[in-house]
């Protein structure tokens, strides 16, 4: 797996997925990758784990939840973090096992680093707006120019088109598909424009500026 990883790519390629800034994976991924029966990982939980573990733990590392299989009944499953993922798979041996937990494990730092930046790219793009509206115009669209002018530095398109060719509809956001180094230059680029718009350096100076600091 490649571990300069979007959120996007971590779902795809193992089903970890963000949720509540935490990174999560479900029972039933784990049973697929690992060739086990999901109805033994969740007996697995259920009758060996959770008995054994304080509420407090099993109430912040396990969530049951709800899938609907191919018969369209609801059926449960157990949606796990870093901690609760280790513990399922702790039994399990072999060298393909074994090599399958060094994966999840890695993607799984991977994730959270991701996931972090990803909150750090939103508070810079939050800096670069507050600029612009104080500094040059409230106009939604000098906010989407700035945004479209850092774009087109670090990820090499406006949004609309990385949008497009990572097919992220309506509700979806772009920074989910972006991997992490990227994310990392985008928020510092962003909060670098931010100190030049307050500089009240013109927009040509800027653009210059920042590519001569993210080529």
């Amino acid at each position: 797996m490649n571990y300069d990883v979007s959120i996007k790519q971590g779902i795809q390629e193992l089903g970890i997925f963000e949720k509540n800034y935490d990174a999560w994976v479900s029972s039933r991924d784990v049973a697929k990758l690992f060739d086990k029966e999901h109805k033994h990982v969740m007996e697995s939980i259920r009758d060996k784990i959770l008995p054994d573990i304080s509420d407090d733990f099993s109430r912040s590392n396990f969530r049951l939840s709800k899938f609907t299989d191919s018969r369209g009944k609801n059926q449960p499953e157990y949606i796990l973090n870093r901690k609760s993922f280790s513990m399922v798979v702790m039994g399990f041996t072999g060298k393909k096992a074994m090599a399958f937990k060094e994966t999840y494990i890695e993607a799984f730092e991977q994730m959270h680093t991701v996931i972090s930046t990803r909150q750090l790219s939103k508070a810079g793009y939050r800096e670069m707006t507050s600029a612009v509206s104080r500094n040059i115009s409230k106009d939604p669209r000098i906010f989407a120019k700035e945004a479209n002018m850092i774009n087109q530095i670090i990820l090499g398109m406006k949004a609309s088109d990385f949008r497009a060719i990572n097919q992220i509809d309506d509700n979806g956001f772009t920074r989910d598909a972006v991997v992490q180094s990227k994310l990392d230059r985008l928020d510092k680029a962003q909060r670098l424009n931010a100190q030049l718009i307050i500089a009240n350096i013109s927009s040509q100076a800027r653009e210059s500026i920042i590519r001569t600091n993210f080529f």
